[in-house]
């Protein structure tokens, strides 16, 4: 072989060696999925609800003031139930909303698509348990009891 060309593989291969510890050689993983760790509500006390928290059960005490209607927002009982799913990075992380359906004193609204909202619409009192669960299979939950009193 020539001396040239021997000189040339040493530049090649050391330009190489530099190369790659100067950028590093990052693997990227496609398709990674990673899972929903925890749902937490997050409702704190406002001037229509008390809220409380102990362990991992949120209850949301709310007065009763007459049945609610989304045309009329401002009228009637509601709540807007807010969560977050952990990690922030969670591959899904779409929730559902699990209660008793048969219950006619709460109403879910939902979205065009049919989505659940997180909005409550109350035509009644009652204690109401609500879980908010993660969709990704991991069956994490929040736990979410709310009590709608006269």
């Amino acid at each position: 072989m020539k001396k040239s060309t021997i000189i040339l593989i040493a530049i090649v291969y050391i330009a190489s060696i530099v190369v790659i510890s100067v950028f590093g050689l990052k693997a990227k993983i496609f398709g990674e999925v990673i899972p929903v760790t925890a749902v937490e509500c997050l409702n704190k006390t406002d001037r229509d609800a008390f809220v409380e928290k102990l362990d991992d059960i949120t209850t949301i005490n709310l007065q009763y003031k007459g049945p609610g209607s989304i045309e009329n927002p401002n009228e009637g009982t509601m709540l807007q139930l807010v969560y977050r799913v952990l990690p922030d990075n969670a591959t899904n992380k779409k929730v559902k909303f699990e209660y008793n359906e048969s219950l006619t004193r709460l109403q879910f609204v939902k979205d065009d698509k049919g989505n659940d909202l997180g909005l409550i619409l109350f035509s009644g009192t009652g204690i109401f348990h609500v879980q908010i669960m993660a969709t990704d299979g991991s069956q994490k939950v929040a736990d979410v009891y709310i009590n709608v009193y006269p």
